[in-house]
């Protein structure tokens, strides 16, 4: 592994993941893969080393679970393992109204998209500050912006991310990067994870995940606090920040699928 080129992605076993890593590889990155699921790691791994000759590591974790990201860390160290780079992708989302999500799996989401995450960047931004290099890049959704009815809960969670990420832009500049990636609705299996149905116009603004994927690397590689991935979703982000938030979230509310 190259000490100075190590990235730790999670969620890499699908979707936007597996796109960041493929990314990451072609620019000569090292990688160390985690998700739940690790026969489409290792077949992803097997891929990457053979197309860009790069050493990748998969390591099986289910970040939904509280002490998991304690124990990937002494995993990862006791293997010597030391990312330069952070790429928090994984988080998953629920589409219903809040009061009728299912306790478990709210508990599970927050879980993965809040407090796994803080404590896995809050580990290894500590240790990029020690040393004054590295970057960070932070997963979040354009709905990070704004309420959206029936996604509650996840847009939320996903606007800590945002808020911690744009927080740590500025406390730890110059020397360690971190990079908030904003996407949209994207060509994956987010929307049936979620039981989301997009609209017509939420299906027109949908991007590829390997383009989502080369623009929030290339943000954070340039230093970027902030990216929302496709021009029609930068226009719908600005749009919403002009009229009142109520008739935002009355938008939004359509969009995920809601009546009335």
């Amino acid at each position: 592994m190259n000490p100075q080129k190590l990235a730790l992605v999670t969620g890499a076993s699908s979707g936007l993941g597996i796109a960041l890593a493929e990314d990451l590889a072609g620019r000569g990155y090292d990688l160390i893969l985690t998700a739940r699921s690790e026969a489409p790691m290792q077949a992803l791994a097997a891929t990457l080393r053979a197309q860009h000759g790069i050493a990748v590591a998969v390591e099986v974790a289910d970040l939904s679970l509280p002490g998991s990201v304690a124990a990937l860390v002494a995993r990862l160290d006791g293997q010597g393992l030391h990312p330069t780079m952070l790429i928090a992708n994984a988080g998953f989302g629920l589409n219903e109204r809040f009061v009728d999500h299912d306790g478990a799996r709210l508990t599970a989401m927050l879980q993965l998209n809040i407090l796994s995450l803080a404590e896995l960047t809050e580990v290894y931004g500590a240790r990029m500050s020690a040393v004054e290099t590295g970057h960070i890049m932070l997963v979040a959704s354009i709905a990070a912006f704004q309420a959206v009815p029936l996604l509650g809960a996840y847009a939320a969670s996903k606007a800590f991310v945002l808020s911690l990420g744009e927080a740590m832009h500025v406390e730890l500049a110059p020397k360690v990067g971190v990079t908030v990636l904003c996407p949209g609705f994207m060509e994956t299996g987010f929307g049936a994870v979620a039981g989301f149905e997009p609209d017509a116009m939420t299906k027109r603004t949908a991007l590829s995940a390997e383009t989502v994927a080369r623009m929030g690397v290339a943000a954070m590689l340039k230093g970027q606090p902030v990216v929302v991935a496709g021009r029609l979703n930068r226009i719908m982000v600005a749009g919403a920040r002009l009229i009142p938030r109520m008739m935002a979230a009355r938008i939004a509310f359509r969009a995920a699928g809601g009546k009335g």
